[in-house]
Parts: C-alpha cells; structure tokens; sequence
C-alpha cells in the first residue's frame, strides 16, 4: 500500500512538472506572437508612413527604424521555428540566438533616437504632431516610446523564460540538456548587447569630455581608453590649510584632476586640466579614516577627501583595481616600465595626442656636415646626415689613435661603432697608399 502511494504521489509530482513546463513553452510563443505585433504597428504605422510623407525624419530615427526592421525579420524566424519544433524550444532558441546580437546596435540607436523623439515638439512641431495623430488612431493606441522599448526589454525576457522551462524539465528529460546550452546562447548575446552599449556609451561620455576641455587639451580619446570613474573631490592644498574642489577623472591608464572653469560641465572650456597622473605609477591608500585617501605618483602627493565616507571608499577601490588592471595589462603585453612622471598642464604641449611623451624628430636644421681631415692634400671625405649632437675630431691625422668624442653614444651605439670601424680601416688601408703616393711626387719633383 505505502509502495503504490509513493508512486502515486510521484506521478502526481511529474504529471505537475509537466503541465508547468507545458505553460512556460506557451508563454514563449504567445509573448513571442504579442512582441511581433508591436513591431508590426511601428513599422506599419510610423516607419512606413514617415517614408512615404514629406517629413524630414531626424537621422538617429531613421536609423532607429531601420533596426528595428531587422530586429523584425529575427524574431519573425525565431516564431516560425518555435512553430516548427513544437515543445522543443531549445533548437528554436539555439538557431537564432546568434542574431540576437543585432539588438546591440538597436539598443545604442534607441537612446539616441528616444532622446531625438522627445525633443520634435521643440525641433519639428509638423512631425510631432504627426506622430501624436498616429498613436491617438484605434489600431495603435499606444506611444511610439513604448513600442520602440519593446526590444530593449525583449532579450533579457527570453532569459527569464528559458530558465522557467528549465526549473520544470528535469534532468533525465531528453530536452534538458539543450534548454541548458540554448539558455547560456541567450546569456552570452545578452551580455553582447550589454557590453557593446556600455562601450558606446563610455566612448560618447568621453567625447563630451574632450569637448569640455580647455582648448582641447590633452586628448583623452584614444582606442583602448576606457573612462571608470568620474566626480568631485576636495584636495588639500600643500600648507594642509585649504581644499580647493577639482573634478577627477579616471581613465583606465591615468588620472586626471580638472579646475572647473563653468558650473554647467557639459559646455565646452568648462574644465581646465591641472595635473595627468600615469596609474602604473600611482599608489593610493586611505589616511585619517575613511573620508581622506592619499594618491601619491612619483614625488607628488595628492590629499583627498569627500564628506561622504562611500564616495571616497568608492575611489580608493577604483583607483585600485585601475592601476592593478593596468599592471596586469603592461605585464601581460611586456612593456618596460618607463620613467613617467606626472604631467602638469605646462607640459601638455610636449606630450603627444595620447598623453605619451613625444618624441625628439629630427630637424634638417640641425643636421650638419661633418668633415673628416685625412693626410693627403687631394682628398676629402664628407659625412653628411649626422645628427649635429655627433662630433668626430681628429687631432692629428697621421696618428693611430683618433679621438671621437659623442655626446650621445647611448642612441647611437651602432652607429658609433661603424665609425670606429671606418677609422681603422682608414688607417690600416688608405694612410700607406697615400704617404707612398707622397713620396713618389717627392721623387719625380727632384
């Protein structure tokens, strides 16, 4: 009897599962048919009709648009597959999961254009109010905002629905396995769209940076360059007497600290660059409790503060991952360690456009001609192109020993030792010709 309850309650436990799991996959396809019809009436009834009218759409919007159009085309194939296979959503979901990375450049597009969107009753009143027509018509009802957010929200729903069919197919279901790699597909294109957004976001905020920069200097834009962290600070003067506020910036590679020239930090000129401090050189370490932190780079020594102890425990603990990111990174790529300094504002001009020191070229006035003296009158051999920082003196021609002084042997190792080469040879070969031909004239002069 005990025997045949137990089983009874199993079947009951399995019979549940299955009809939970049977309601999670027709979630899937009835959202799925829900979102294909808001991206139908965007297409039918904004996208469409804007291109065939007279209005002159704004090109953030055009291109939002024309993404969505092919985010259309995706899951109008995603639908006819979860129709194809029935309860095995897992191959449906594992066949176009590569495609949903498109929606990284959907979701970029859509900030942009939601903000463009917003901004038509100021900018094109006709096409704002156009659009207003649209929504209010029976078959919409519904804000163009709300239908163009549908995709932004879409991706991160299919994950939550994998995983509820997933919690209701155990394990010895022949399907269990493919739900679980269909699930990772979707996690890896979801964190894809994110990644690549983040990315796009952090290049544009440091574009408004550069603009905001005194006269534009020092380039902070540069590929590889990341912005981490950005916000006021206190730093304490050198007597320890004032605080003086600056607005700090950390890149994934430096620290820069501003003067703030207009309260309003996104016009141009609103900050003035006062000191670069390269990370692989910096230090940082909280002093006096949890308000003050210490930064020292080289010989510099930066006091900070923030009245709000989180706020500076934020910055110590990013300007510590940053400078170990850095380390790691420099180690990873084995560059020698330069003997980089802080760079004030005085000095940017001597930097190149990446904050890098800038290297010496060479001037073709500084180039001068070099002239060996040899023993014969008839000869005379000219060096040319040598660096003027270069003097080769000969204090007596006839002698073995030649003197060649240079003041920068350390870069011109190699070229060094071909004059040194040169001499001997000289020596050794044209000095014995040249003192024979002496003496013949001698002979035929008597």
């Amino acid at each position: 009897v005990l025997r045949a309850l137990d089983k009874q309650i199993s079947q009951d436990v399995a019979y549940k599962q299955s009809q939970l799991r049977q309601k999670a996959i027709e979630e899937i396809f009835t959202s799925e048919e829900s979102y294909l019809k808001q991206l139908e009436l965007a297409l039918k009834f904004f996208k469409r009709p804007l291109q065939d009218s007279k209005f002159i759409l704004p090109n953030i919007l055009k291109s939002v648009f024309d993404n969505l159009e092919s985010v259309y085309n995706v899951n109008g194939e995603l639908l006819n597959q979860l129709r194809q296979n029935g309860d095995d959503v897992a191959t449906s979901f594992r066949t176009v999961a590569p495609f949903f990375k498109l929606y990284s450049v959907y979701a970029y597009d859509y900030r942009h254009g939601l903000n463009s969107l917003q901004e038509l009753h100021k900018t094109n009143s006709k096409l704002d109010n156009f659009i207003k027509r649209q929504e209010s018509r029976p078959e919409v009802g519904k804000k163009l905002s709300s239908l163009l957010i549908a995709p932004i929200q879409r991706i991160p729903r299919y994950r939550l629905l994998l995983k509820e069919v997933l919690s209701h197919t155990p394990q010895v279901h022949e399907h269990h396995s493919a739900i679980l790699e269909a699930l990772k597909e979707v996690e890896v294109a979801t964190e894809h769209i994110n990644s690549l957004v983040h990315e796009q976001e952090n290049m544009l905020r440091l574009i408004e940076l550069q603009k905001s920069l005194q006269g534009g200097k020092p380039t902070i834009v540069c590929p590889g360059r990341k912005l981490l962290k950005e916000g006021m600070l206190m730093k304490v003067s050198k007597s320890g007497r004032k605080a003086h506020m600056r607005y700090f910036v950390l890149l994934s590679d430096v620290l820069m600290y501003c003067k703030t020239i207009n309260i309003v930090l996104a016009e141009t000129n609103s900050l003035r660059c006062c000191c670069v401090l390269p990370l692989r050189k910096c230090s940082v370490q909280h002093v006096l409790g949890e308000k003050v932190f210490n930064i020292t780079c080289h010989t510099l020594s930066l006091k900070l503060f923030s009245e709000e102890p989180r706020v500076s425990t934020d910055w110590v603990a990013a300007i510590s991952q940053a400078i170990k990111q850095e380390q790691e990174d420099r180690s990873t790529l084995r560059r020698k360690s330069s003997a980089r300094q802080p760079l004030w504002n005085k000095d940017l001009n001597s930097m190149t456009e990446t904050l890098t020191p800038r290297k010496r070229k060479q001037n073709q006035n500084d180039i001068e001609d070099v002239s060996v003296q040899l023993h014969s009158p008839w000869k005379r051999n000219k060096v040319t192109s040598t660096s003027s920082s270069i003097k080769v003196l000969y204090q007596n021609p006839c002698t073995v020993n030649n003197e060649i002084i240079l003041k920068r042997s350390g870069y011109f190792s190699s070229l060094k030792k071909a004059i040194l080469n040169i001499g001997q040879s000289l020596q050794k070969y044209w000095f014995p010709i040249y003192t024979g031909r002496e003496n013949l004239e001698r002979s035929l002069m008597d």
